[in-house]
């Protein structure tokens, strides 16, 4: 199972790392691991990369999208797809400063919705890989 982090990063940082995402992978890497006596200086830094997610309009739109299919599922802020026949088992949650994507497949259905989005950066801190969301389907 991956767990990814999906983190709305503001357009200068975009810019700026768009072509060498490690650099930003770096920096909230070490958000992520930051010592619990430290965390507000993580959080100044954190917020100052990053945008808030339009929760209601994300969630509405995943609903509308995933509505009709079979395997979809969804609760409050929780939206899930168990796909027997691709062996596939996601959960997205939407947070406001973060979405939580996890999946027992490498490309999960919600990626493809996902894509139309601006500036969305995927981090699995524990395997170590991140992608921008946009170059994943160039």
């Amino acid at each position: 199972m991956r767990t990814f982090y999906v983190f709305k990063i503001k357009n200068e940082y975009a810019t700026l790392t768009k072509n060498n995402p490690y650099y930003l992978f770096k920096m909230l890497s070490y958000i992520y691991y930051l010592d619990p006596s430290e965390v507000k200086k993580g959080i100044d830094i954190f917020n100052q990369m990053t945008d808030s997610f339009n929760t209601k309009d994300l969630d509405v739109n995943l609903f509308k999208t995933y509505k009709d299919n079979y395997f979809y599922t969804k609760f409050k802020n929780i939206h899930q797809i168990n796909n027997i026949y691709k062996k596939e088992e996601s959960k997205l949650i939407i947070r406001k400063k973060f979405l939580l994507l996890q999946s027992s497949v490498i490309k999960p259905s919600f990626l493809e919705n996902l894509e139309k989005y601006e500036n969305l950066f995927f981090c699995d801190f524990i395997n170590k890989d991140y992608f921008w969301v946009d170059k994943l389907y160039i």
